[in-house]
């Protein structure tokens, strides 16, 4: 009578496993093991138990297959944040998108590490939004000036070089010189540093009010940093650190100058605690010295 008995509450476990056919592909199949691993310590148990998990797996497979190929989570819907350099359709091409890519096979995550290499493009964040649409914003970089190398390139605030200069692109950017061997030969961390101590020097006399933008920054590794205004045509040789202090001297020798600027040919900033004047031939001499 036990046999019969244990046939009866072994069908019925069977009856109660294939109801949870329903639930869940995971959840199935942590019911399916637990009961099997409790109740059905038996070759047979292991038998219905692997059978029951083959059934899961291929249903599941089938359910993938069916999303995978269905229109109706074909991508046709994408939405870039506005951008000021790369034009959206560039942005779409170089993510490698192609028409009626189901939404299941893009890989956000990927897809910011395609468009981080971008070299216009400084931080990337994709999200799918289902059932058919791709949400892509984009930090773009920022040009802060153009450098040097063998060619030219523009680079960051960071001192970051990031992309070439194209042969139609506008130049209205100061223009970085002096690093170029350096650059070349694989320096580290000189070449970086020594870009971002100019460009802190430009934007500090971008907000001093001193009456002229800058047309070139050239880079001396010992001399330092000496910047080239487009008007007045003098060279002010700034040395290496205390800019601010340097920049309210110039503002005094400028104010000392105002309307005679035309005579400045040089304006050396980077004694300790004067200024001297090199002026140009027929300007009233040659070199002065200010404290």
């Amino acid at each position: 009578m036990r046999p019969r008995r244990r046939v009866r509450l072994v069908s019925a476990r069977v009856r109660q496993a294939s109801a949870r056919v329903l639930m869940p592909a995971s959840r199935r199949v942590c019911a399916i093991a637990a009961v099997v691993w409790r109740r059905w310590r038996s070759l047979g148990g292991v038998i219905v138990a692997l059978a029951l998990l083959c059934l899961t797996v291929v249903e599941q497979q089938t359910i993938t297959d069916w999303a995978l190929h269905h229109p109706y989570f074909a991508v046709s819907e994408i939405i870039v944040s506005p951008t000021h350099r790369v034009r959206e359709g560039a942005l779409l091409q170089w993510m490698g998108l192609r028409p009626g890519v189901s939404i299941w096979s893009l890989a956000p995550r990927a897809l910011e590490r395609r468009l981080e290499e971008h070299p216009w493009i400084r931080r990337a964040r994709v999200r799918r939004e289902l059932p058919h649409r791709l949400i892509v914003e984009v930090v773009e970089r920022q040009a802060a000036a153009v450098l040097l190398i063998d060619e030219l390139y523009y680079v960051d605030r960071s001192g970051a070089v990031f992309a070439r200069v194209g042969a139609d692109e506008s130049l209205d950017l100061p223009l970085v010189t002096g690093i170029e061997a350096a650059v070349v030969n694989g320096e580290r961390p000189y070449p970086r540093h020594a870009v971002r101590q100019a460009l802190r020097l430009g934007q500090l006399m971008a907000t001093s009010g001193l009456p002229f933008r800058v047309s070139e920054v050239h880079i001396e590794r010992d001399q330092g940093i000496t910047v080239f205004p487009v008007e007045p045509q003098v060279a002010v040789e700034f040395g290496w650190g205390r800019f601010p202090e340097k920049l309210a001297r110039l503002g005094e020798v400028l104010g000392g100058f105002a309307g005679r600027e035309g005579q400045l040919r040089e304006i050396d900033l980077t004694y300790e605690s004067q200024v001297v004047i090199r002026l140009r031939q027929g300007g009233g001499g040659g070199r002065h010295a200010r404290a």
